[in-house]
């Protein structure tokens, strides 16, 4: 029996895309460089460019079992050597790379073959999957220098691996050319293909799912597939873009047992929402569970709030770590219903989302589960027939006539809400009867909240002292506890020390002092920190100072003019400054900036309010972010917004020295 790719591979085949590819297969002979080639140093077709692919190739035999990959890259500044380095991932035990050639041309034709030995580097290590990479690198690669090579995946006869092919990289191609030769779907042995729910289905289609560059296309001939495509240019490297894999130019083939997307969706979909309710099934244990949980005179939020936090306190292996099925059987543990869950107080963050799933319903809710991607990874493609590209369940919870949508499985995610990455997207939801295409709701500002508070003395010299307060809700709190989870309660008092130190003013030194409500969810989570350093520049007989303290040494987002790739700014979001300097006695403050408001349209508020009252400086600061996605025809707009609020948050303040206390001070300055 022949298998298709499974979830491992479709990752594998990611990671290809990552690594350069290739021309000339099945011959032993080289491209010789032109005399163009040779001399380049620059690529008007790719201005700035650190290097070019010249040619790329990849031929897939499902009959042989190959990928072949060749390539031929210009390299044109010194970040583009590091393309002279290469990693070819692969499966262990399932594949092997072979047949590793290459060498490296000088500008001045010296030709300098690679002679040395791949290593291997272990990439991923899932219970028993673990991705390795063959690791090498071309000889005396130099700025100038064409670096040529090729390699041979080959993996096991039982196996098929239809290509995922990235059109787009992230270099500009010249030229490249794509062949793919499909196992023979008349022959009398029979591919599968595993289901939403693992099961092995026969497969007697191939399909593909093309987003190509304008003008190619698709040849089908008697040997195979075949495409090719010239000047692609490279993936945008735009700050705040969705998932580039979901917008570049791709070409993907695959198995399948369904004739239609529509039948695919469905008949998928309906497997999956029926493994839900069978590992959801409100079991006696689980019925006594929340019995014990919850109290007769409960109000159904009241019921439900219980729940939530008693499920919280599950073990989430998705931040400590994921169990094997040899260590869950030596300890006695099993996992195939929600009350094996709640047993053993552990499990994944789908299998804890299906045990709230299940208590719910056990305390007499309407409640229903929902499938979904991972928004700053991936977006669902209904077009591409593969239930993988789906990753995370959640929940949804009819609460006084209303549906409310749930996070368990990311700890510490608020009750009622979705952690930011389930917003928004396409998912799978459970129906009457099977499943359905819907989309998540989207968040709204107030959601995601940060109150940052300074309390400041200013000395004579400009030292400075005081305390900063950083309070948090939502998606900013979220990241920082499980923050915690990930590493300790220290590590996270260093690294938020350390991403505020890259805000404030030079001169300005922060550390954290402590921390309140680290893991309690259902509290603002508080960083309490200690400012010491001196701010500002002294000239003469004054101190000129940043006016925004907690926004002095940020750059200003999207400095480009155009843009290519739509905007993520990840959630809608407010964020509220309070800070309060003391003036020493003699110190007088001179300027502060006028006040300002700046709009975007519907989406987006920012203003900023100043006073000096008896010798104290106030700056109340505010920025509201209704909206976080923007159509690509909608950055100057956005971008002019954001250039705006930056130039307010650079105004200076002046402060006026005593003459004598700045002659003083200059004067032992100067000592």
């Amino acid at each position: 029996m022949i298998r298709s790719q499974r979830s491992t591979y479709l990752f594998l085949v990611a990671l290809l895309a990552l690594a350069a590819s290739m021309p000339a297969f099945g011959s032993p002979n080289w491209t010789q460089p032109t005399p163009d080639e040779l001399k380049m140093t620059s690529d008007p077709a790719a201005p700035d460019a650190p290097a070019v692919y010249l040619f790329r190739e990849e031929t897939v035999d499902d009959k042989l079992h190959f990928h072949r990959l060749y390539a031929r890259i210009k390299i044109l500044t010194e970040r583009g050597k590091q393309y002279g380095d290469i990693e070819v991932p692969y499966e262990a035990g399932a594949a092997n790379i072979r047949d590793i050639e290459g060498r490296t041309i000088h500008a001045d034709g010296t030709v300098i073959p690679f002679m040395g030995k791949p290593y291997d580097k272990e990439l991923v290590k899932a219970g028993n999957v673990k991705i390795m990479a063959k690791v090498f690198s071309m000889p005396d690669v130099q700025v100038g220098s064409i670096v040529e090579y090729r390699w041979e995946r080959q993996y096991e006869d039982n196996y098929v691996n239809a290509p995922n092919w990235m059109i787009q990289q992230d270099l500009f191609v010249h030229k490249a050319h794509y062949h793919f030769l499909p196992f023979d779907m008349n022959s009398n042995r029979t591919i599968t293909v595993k289901d939403s729910m693992g099961k092995e289905r026969g497969a007697n289609r191939l399909l593909y799912f093309p987003w190509l560059p304008p003008g190619a296309k698709v040849q089908e001939q008697m040997n195979g597939f075949d495409l090719a495509v010239d000047n692609v240019p490279p993936i945008p490297d735009e700050e705040y873009s969705p998932p580039l894999d979901s917008y570049s130019y791709r070409l993907i083939f695959y198995y399948s047992p369904q004739f239609t997307g529509a039948d695919f969706w469905k008949d998928e979909g309906k497997a999956w929402s029926k493994d839900v309710d069978r590992f959801a099934n409100p079991s006696d244990k689980i019925r006594q569970a929340v019995a014990q949980i919850t109290a007769p005179g409960d109000t159904d939020d009241q019921k439900l709030q219980k729940i939530y936090a008693a499920v919280m306190t599950v073990e989430n292996t998705r931040f400590t770590r994921e169990h094997s099925a040899e260590e869950n059987k030596a300890e006695g543990l099993r996992v195939k219903t929600a009350a094996d869950i709640w047993e053993q107080k552990r499990g994944s963050d789908d299998e804890i989302t299906r045990l709230f799933l299940s208590m719910a319903r056990a305390a007499g809710l309407k409640a229903s589960e929902m499938i979904v991607t991972e928004r700053n990874r991936n977006l669902l493609n209904t077009g591409y027939l593969y239930w993988e590209q789906l990753e995370d369940e959640i929940a949804i919870v009819v609460v006084d006539g209303k549906e409310t949508y749930f996070d368990p499985g990311q700890r510490y995610c608020e009750y009622g809400r979705l952690h930011w990455m389930h917003t928004e997207v396409l998912g799978m939801r459970q129906m009457n009867g099977g499943a359905a295409l819907v989309v998540t709701p989207r968040q709204v500002y107030p959601d995601n909240q940060v109150a940052r508070t300074a309390d400041l003395e200013l000395g004579p010299d400009g030292t400075l002292k005081g305390t900063v307060r950083i309070v948090m809700r939502g998606a900013e709190a979220l990241r920082w506890r499980q923050e915690a989870l990930r590493t300790d309660e220290q590590e996270v008092k260093k690294r938020f020390a350390h991403e505020l130190q890259g805000r404030v003013p030079d001169g300005v030194h922060v550390t954290t002092d402590h921390i309140v409500g680290l893991s309690d969810e259902k509290s603002g989570l508080m960083m309490v920190m200690d400012v010491s350093g001196n701010m500002g520049m002294r000239t003469g007989k004054r101190i000129v100072l940043p006016s925004s303290f907690f926004e002095a040494n940020v750059k200003p987002l999207f400095a480009p003019q155009k843009r290519e790739n739509p905007v993520d700014l990840l959630y809608p979001y407010v964020t509220q400054d309070q800070v309060t300097m003391k003036l020493a006695p003699g110190l007088t403050m001179e300027s502060i900036p006028t006040n300002a408001k700046i709009p975007l349209a519907k989406d987006a508020l920012y203003q900023a309010i100043y006073k000096n009252t008896g010798g104290v400086y106030e700056q109340v600061r505010q920025m509201a972010v209704g909206s976080p996605i923007y159509k690509a025809d909608q950055y100057p707009e956005l971008r002019d917004f954001f250039q705006k609020s930056s130039a307010q948050d650079q105004e200076q303040l002046v402060v006026g020295r005593p003459a004598v206390a700045a002659g003083a001070a200059d004067a032992g300055k100067s000592e």
